[in-house]
Formats: C-alpha cells, sequence, structure tokens
C-alpha cells in the first residue's frame, strides 16, 4: 500500500469501527435524579448504575401483568454483569403487600417502595407496568408500557449496548 493511501484505508476503517460500536442517542432525555430507599433498607440512586443499562420497572403488587413479568425481569437482572433491574412499587395498598410479592416472586434485583414525586420524575405514564431503560451514560432511551416479554427485553438490550455484549456466566 502507498502512504497516499494510508489515509483514506485508515479513514475507512475508522467509519467501520463507529458503525459497530452503539452510541447513545444525545437527544435522548438524561435520566431524572432518583434517591430510594430499597427493601433492605439500602439507599441508592440511578447514579450508582452508571456505566450498566437499568431497567426502572414501575409495578405494582395488585397488578396480573406486573407479577407475570417479575420471573423474566430476575431471570434478565442476573443473566447480565453490566445490567440491572430496578423495581420500583407504586399504588400499594401496604408495604407489607410488596415485601411479600417480592419474597414470593423470589426476586433479587433492588426493590424500592415509589412515592407519587418519584414516579412523577419519569412523566406521566397510564397503567402498569411501565418500564424505562437507562443507558450506560444515563439518559432514558427507551419507555415500555405494559408487560415486557423477555425477548423484547433482550432486543432493547441489543439494540442499547449493540450484539457483543457479554453475560454473567
Amino acid at each position: 500500500m502507498t502512504t497516499e493511501r494510508l489515509p483514506v484505508a485508515l479513514a475507512r476503517l475508522a467509519l467501520a469501527l463507529l458503525l459497530l460500536v452503539p452510541v447513545a442517542s444525545p437527544g435522548a432525555p438524561k435520566a431524572p435524579a432518583l434517591e430510594v430507599e430499597t427493601l433492605s433498607k439500602e439507599r441508592l440512586s440511578l447514579t450508582d448504575y452508571r456505566g450498566k443499562l437499568v431497567l426502572v420497572n414501575f409495578w405494582a403488587p395488585w397488578c396480573p401483568p406486573c407479577r407475570q413479568e417479575m420471573p423474566d425481569l430476575q431471570a434478565f437482572h442476573t443473566k447480565y454483569e453490566d445490567t440491572v433491574v430496578l423495581g420500583l412499587a407504586v399504588n400499594y395498598r401496604s408495604k407489607g403487600n410488596v415485601t411479600n410479592m417480592v419474597d414470593m416472586m423470589n426476586i433479587t434485583y433492588p426493590v424500592a417502595y415509589a412515592t407519587p414525586e418519584v414516579a412523577d420524575k419519569f412523566g406521566s405514564f397510564r397503567g402498569l407496568p411501565q418500564t424505562f431503560l437507562i443507558s450506560p451514560e444515563g439518559r432514558v432511551v427507551e419507555e415500555h408500557a405494559g408487560l415486557l416479554p423477555a425477548d423484547r427485553m433482550e432486543a432493547y438490550r441489543e439494540q442499547i449496548l449493540g450484539p457483543t455484549a457479554g453475560t454473567a456466566d
């Protein structure tokens, strides 16, 4: 290769690499500042998970689709080291209902009681469950209303992190 073709080859290589690397949309809104206390009394913030994909899942114990998606959320949370599920319980009749549901479903991802003020930080949404996907850069890149099936979780993850992101196995 001549030295005249080297800059063109390098430019082509750089372009090819850029096309392979997923990039969060710069137009995506920044995730709201959020600090909650988990059921285990641990204080956490969304910024604690910077560098990871976070699924913020609003749910209620009385909501059948919420209960239906919990095993898939649990499996997804444990499958990937670079992905976190954060369950935020809303519209619960009692805190005991929340803890009972979490125990019954063997949930190990962080779960917190969400006040109306916490929910309002994500804007208005109708119905439950409601899931917001926060990029590793801290931006709300997707919003999913209703039941979130396992295959859709995987598709969102690949869309946001790319096909080469690894599992925890």
